[in-house]
């Protein structure tokens, strides 16, 4: 398996070519969640890649279980490969899905993701990526994989319980007035090293 290693503050990753590479803003996501998160917490993952952000969040949290999921079955053997590296193997279940479409009507307590939220319109300002194509853009300016994300992963969530998405800085307003269609509410945004909006929690509390 052909690979390169990244580290990071609590972990390694082998990544590769065909899968989409993870950046610094991983840490925002055990950040989201260091006040909110509770023991037990049943955690689901979509779009996993190297399993980066599960096996961030099993490094920093005690007594949760997630479930990884990924379209790319390349995807999965890669981040299998990292849990097993960071011995988390035990904390983290992977499946083969396209957002939620092989999942049983189980319930979350969270549902973390990092779509592809890039508009086509604006790849010239992407050239230098190389990360697959179908990682990083989105139709609908960007927007409609986390829009599906959200419309379906309400279905998936436990009572009082949330979705944290990462997302380009521009498209925090138009996320909290469509997350309210769906009885979800922002409350509040990671920032990145530049100080953008980066990753919103959204939550169904009562």
């Amino acid at each position: 398996m052909k690979s390169n290693i990244i580290e990071f503050e609590k972990f390694k990753l082998k990544t590769d070519k065909n899968v989409f590479s993870p950046r610094g803003d991983i840490e925002l996501f055990p950040q989201a969640l260091k006040k909110i998160i509770k023991n037990k917490n049943e955690i689901l993952e979509l779009g996993t890649g190297t399993g980066a952000i599960s096996i961030a969040l099993a490094k920093h949290f005690n007594n949760i279980n997630i479930l990884a999921t990924d379209i790319n079955p390349y995807a999965l053997k890669i981040a299998k490969h990292n849990a097993m590296l960071n011995k988390v193997d035990d904390i983290i279940k992977f499946k083969e899905s396209n957002w939620f479409l092989n999942l049983e009507k189980r319930k979350f307590d969270f549902i973390v993701s990092n779509p592809p939220y890039l508009s086509k319109k604006n790849y010239i300002y992407y050239k230098e990526l190389t990360d697959p194509y179908n990682s990083l853009y989105s139709k609908n300016n960007g927007l409609d994989d986390v829009y599906k994300i959200i419309r379906h992963g309400v279905n998936y969530l436990k009572k009082d319980s949330c979705m944290i998405i990462e997302h380009s800085h521009n498209q925090t307003l138009y996320l909290k007035n469509y997350s309210k269609k769906f009885g979800l509410k922002l409350l509040r945004s990671e920032k990145d090293i530049l100080g953008f909006n980066r990753v919103s929690i959204f939550s169904n509390w009562t």
